[in-house]
């Protein structure tokens, strides 16, 4: 079978290259790993150009030029002409639950691309049982067109690299400089558990924008801990990665998807959070973890689940 990709959410600059970024170049290096059989067209901004109107006119020529049996909508945005079938991926709603979060511009199209998915696709797959009852919830849509496949561990943070046995007094966050990503409440939450003498040498490092990923391998397997406080999250990327290289990870409640609450410190609350974060400074590393994080969240089962809506 012929498959399409839209691969744009790799032309994001160096300073952005999380969540989606992330996302994007793990599946389309196990796709590249673990299916043999089909045929992969990327569509990327290096190979497709002008970048104007590139997810509604420019893709939909390239489609319309050589038909396909199957678009993966990796972005949420559908070409205008698709000659087969549509699977869609969607990254969270944290734009309907959180819209003052966001400016009107971004609301606007968000909410134009989740209309038009719930319209156009054949199948929607999302990472976590939670976002599928959400869909289901406010679209009405049936079960069987919501798929549920949680993403595996990045590539480049896989266990092959040996983990960090070796702890430096710092606190870690990494994501985008969002609003939705809730910074403001860490950096409280940090100088609150800096209040008490014998942990005033702890630092705090906010990761948003230029690290390599090499250098970000690195903090995490030094890290006390990784922070995360969304308001809202479909997946959260940075837990699994740190939890790979055994980071502990301390987290508000709603910034960890159900699926991955066992492996975490979980806090309710500012006050839980910053117990929390002392209770990681005596925690040992626990490498056992990671052998049942492997099973769980793997690309090799996420492409082999993926590969059966083909057909």
């Amino acid at each position: 079978m012929k498959i399409s990709v839209d691969g744009g959410g790799l032309g994001g600059k160096l300073g952005e290259r999380f969540g989606n970024y992330v996302f994007s170049e793990n599946l389309i290096r196990a796709l590249s790993l673990y299916d043999k059989k089909n045929k992969y067209h990327i569509y990327t901004f290096d190979r497709l150009k002008p970048r104007l109107a590139w997810s509604k006119i420019r893709l939909s020529l390239e489609e319309f030029k050589e038909k396909k049996d199957v678009f993966l909508a990796l972005n949420q945005a559908i070409p205008l002409y698709v000659s087969e079938k549509i699977i869609s991926f969607c990254h969270g709603l944290s734009y309907y639950f959180y819209p003052r979060l966001y400016s009107k511009k971004d609301y606007s199209r968000l909410m134009n691309q989740l209309k038009e998915m719930i319209k156009r696709s054949d199948y929607i797959v999302v990472s976590s049982e939670k976002v599928k009852k959400e869909l289901v919830l406010i679209n009405q849509l049936t079960d069987t067109k919501i798929v549920v496949i949680p993403f595996g561990i990045p590539i480049d943070m896989s266990t092959r690299s040996t983990p960090g046995g070796y702890t430096c007094k710092y606190f870690l966050y990494v994501g985008m400089k969002h609003s939705i990503k809730n910074i403001r409440f860490i950096r409280k939450a940090f100088e609150k558990f800096r209040e008490i003498r014998e942990f005033r040498d702890y630092q705090l490092t906010l990761i948003t924008k230029n690290c390599s990923r090499k250098k970000l391998r690195n903090l995490y397997r030094g890290a006390t801990a990784l922070l995360t406080a969304s308001h809202y999250e479909s997946f959260n990327l940075p837990v699994l990665e740190a939890l790979s290289l055994g980071c502990p990870v301390v987290g508000l409640k709603s910034a960890i998807i159900p699926e991955l609450q066992p492996y975490v410190n979980l806090a309710n609350n500012q006050k839980e959070f910053i117990d929390c974060m002392y209770k990681v400074i005596n925690q040992k590393k626990d490498f056992t973890l990671i052998k049942r994080l492997i099973k769980v969240f793997s690309w090799k089962n996420y492409v082999e689940k993926l590969v059966k809506l083909y057909k």
